[in-house]
């Protein structure tokens, strides 16, 4: 018994002595790990163009500044599995971004190389680091530099932000690399829609898509034609006609006609049931331009989201609406005329300072020039037909008459041209100035009719609002002055009245071609100046190495 117990005494002995030795070698691992990362990260400094596994750097300040932050430690090899880092790469399309795009082939290569080349361990540190830099910053505030498209754009929530640094020590820290990434993907309504309505049209996509609707004279309900079978096909692929419907019938009945009133709707298109023109071409959309038109959207959602208060007025251009969203609610909305093609309305973010109750209008440069200058010049009477006052510099009216309109021009033009005001006013019985050097702002209109049109491109730039007059009720309810009975007396007076508001209102003006309501639907809108390809490019390209700061 002795005997055997003092073998088992010599076999722990033994065994204790091994985990002992082998305990200095993983120290001394860990060591030389370290090591490798501070050489790398001095390289970095040294020269932020350094070639890692292949690849350049998106984020090389951000990555020396972690690793020097954590005195070289390293993180994805040692508490995270490698292997989760990868899937958080590859997770990063249900955003509408490449996973290709960031490092994840190199860390892939590097991946597989671990046990052969230990100087690819530090490589590895170093190229997820710099990848999830570089998606933190992309999924919070976009890829693509909304200012690189259009120079009027004056948002950019980074600003406010923490250092990225920051921000990947807490991925650092998370449980899982997944679920440290998860944490900064937007949540709100608008992006999470967006993200589902990308995973269904995808789907769409993979599957083939959806037949196509022949063209030709409108279908109407109560019709029958061969091409409602196309149609009919065409709506169950995308659910607004039921699966169980009779496909291969010819005839517009009132269950299809539901369906297309459905389909328009989504679209932003008048729900009459007829397939004409702007129909057609809404149904002939392929998936993959759904797809595209989504992951476009999705981009514009990151530009914004995140710097978003819980009360603002929100314009979107090609839905040709504005919101008033109030403590996080929808609690407002109305149709908008905007910008002609020709004279776009600019998106920006402003506040809305003060509104103006029978306003006057003066002629601003572009209309002056293009549209009373030059019908004036052609003999076409701008002037009496708009309604215009001439005043000169001392602020006197001028008799059109004594004017010679056949040499003048805008920069030679010694007058102001004012619209008094009036129910013909062209900014209506109220405006809503956010002071900008655009010279835009919401106003009323005279031209009520037009808001009837599915495709409201009808003015200069500025945003013609309908039933302006309750949007005014709402930006004044908590002032008690301003009761209804006091807003009338003013209208009818037909004096020029300024208000300020008690506190200003954030305005954001967006160019959104898919939008996503408070429960969960989605609507596409055309896309009105054009403005989903370059951006569509734009998103597609490589990220430029050294572009995330």
């Amino acid at each position: 018994m002795l005997l055997a117990s003092g073998l088992l005494a010599l076999i722990l002995a033994h065994e204790g002595a091994g985990v002992a030795a082998a305990q200095p070698d993983a120290v001394a691992a860990e060591q030389a790990l370290h090591d490798d990362i501070r050489v790398r990260i001095e390289q970095l400094r040294a020269d932020p163009h350094l070639v890692v596994g292949g690849d350049r750097l998106f984020a090389p300040r951000v990555v020396a500044a972690f690793f020097e932050g954590r005195a070289f430690a390293p993180v994805w090899t040692v508490r995270h599995d490698v292997a989760n880092a990868i899937l958080a790469i590859r997770n990063i399309e249900r955003d509408g971004l490449a996973p290709a795009q960031y490092h994840l082939a190199a860390i892939e290569r590097r991946q597989a190389d671990r046990s052969k080349n230990r100087a690819g361990e530090a490589d590895l540190e170093v190229l997820i680091t710099d990848a999830l830099a570089a998606m933190l910053d992309h999924v919070q505030f976009g890829k693509v530099s909304p200012a690189a498209l259009d120079p009027d754009w004056n948002v950019d929530p980074r600003e406010t932000a923490p250092p990225l640094e920051t921000l990947i020590e807490m991925v650092a820290g998370a449980p899982s690399v997944v679920a440290g990434v998860e944490r900064f993907i937007p949540s709100h309504f608008i992006y999470v829609g967006l993200k589902q309505a990308l995973q269904r049209y995808r789907s769409y996509a993979s599957q083939g898509g959806w037949p196509s609707v022949p063209g030709g004279p409108t279908l109407k309900p109560g019709t029958s034609d061969r091409r409602v079978v196309a149609l009919r096909k065409r709506l169950a692929a995308t659910g607004e006609l039921a699966a169980s419907a009779d496909l291969e019938s010819p005839e517009f009945d009132e269950g299809l006609q539901a369906a297309v009133k459905l389909f328009q709707d989504a679209n932003r298109l008048t729900p009459d049931a007829a397939i004409g023109r702007s129909t057609l071409e809404a149904l002939n959309v392929t998936a993959a331009a759904r797809v595209e038109q989504v992951r476009v959207n999705l981009e514009r959602a990151r530009w914004v989201l995140s710097g978003l208060h819980d009360t603002f007025v929100l314009v979107n251009l090609p839905a040709f609406k504005v919101y008033f969203i109030r403590q996080g609610r929808n609690v407002w909305e109305t149709r908008a005329q905007v910008g002609k093609t020709a004279r776009k309305t600019p998106t920006f973010r402003d506040d809305i300072e003060y509104l103006v109750f029978n306003p006057d209008w003066v002629v601003p440069p572009t209309i002056l020039s293009q549209d009373v200058l030059g019908p004036m010049r052609r003999g076409d009477d701008a002037v009496a037909r708009k309604n215009l006052q001439v005043i000169d510099r001392s602020g006197k009216r001028v008799d059109p008459s004594t004017i010679d309109w056949s040499s003048a021009r805008s920069s030679n033009f010694q007058y102001t041209l004012r619209q008094a005001p009036g129910a013909n006013n062209a900014l209506g019985r109220v405006k809503f100035v956010f002071p900008n050097e655009h010279t835009i702002f919401l106003h009323d209109t005279p031209s009520r009719e037009l808001f009837a049109a599915d495709q409201r491109t009808f003015s200069s730039g500025c945003i013609r609002v309908e039933h302006a007059l309750e949007f005014a009720r709402l930006l004044l309810e908590g002032d008690s002055t301003w009761t209804d009975d006091h807003v009338r007396e003013v209208l009818d007076s037909g004096k020029t009245e300024t208000v300020f508001l008690s506190e200003s209102v954030p305005i954001l003006i967006v160019y959104w071609t898919v939008s996503v309501g408070e429960a969960g639907d989605v609507r596409f809108a055309r896309d009105i100046y054009g403005f989903d390809l370059p951006l569509a490019r734009a998103l597609d390209a490589a990220p430029s190495p050294g572009a995330v700061r």
